[in-house]
């Protein structure tokens, strides 16, 4: 047999008082922005179509709007409409941001 103690390196020293520290509170869970902005979005949209073709005169209506709709008008509103969700984005992105900086201010 060698004169080594191996129960020294199978059990290390516990920490001592100053070395261990209680643990920290979990983090609290983050709210997820993006969720909730893109669901409010859809959710006008789909009210806003609800909105135009509730009725039978409002469908009437829309059947005579859209076949005199131009190229113009089409690619003007596909341009609104880009920027509208390039618009919603920026603002999932600047609420992350916040909610980031939030968090570092807690630590």
């Amino acid at each position: 047999m060698n004169d080594v103690d191996t129960t020294a390196e199978m059990f290390p020293p516990s920490p001592t008082a100053e070395e261990s520290t209680a643990p920290e509170s979990p983090p609290h869970p983050r709210i997820r922005w993006a969720g909730i902005v893109w669901g409010f979005v859809l959710a006008a949209v789909a009210a806003t179509g609800l909105a135009v073709t509730w009725g039978p005169t409002r469908l009437d209506d829309l059947a005579t709007v859209v076949p005199q709709l131009t190229v113009s008008t089409v690619v003007a509103a596909a341009l609104m409409t880009l920027g509208a969700l390039a618009l919603i984005t920026g603002l999932v992105g600047l609420l992350r941001r916040g909610q980031r900086a939030a968090a570092r201010g807690r630590k």
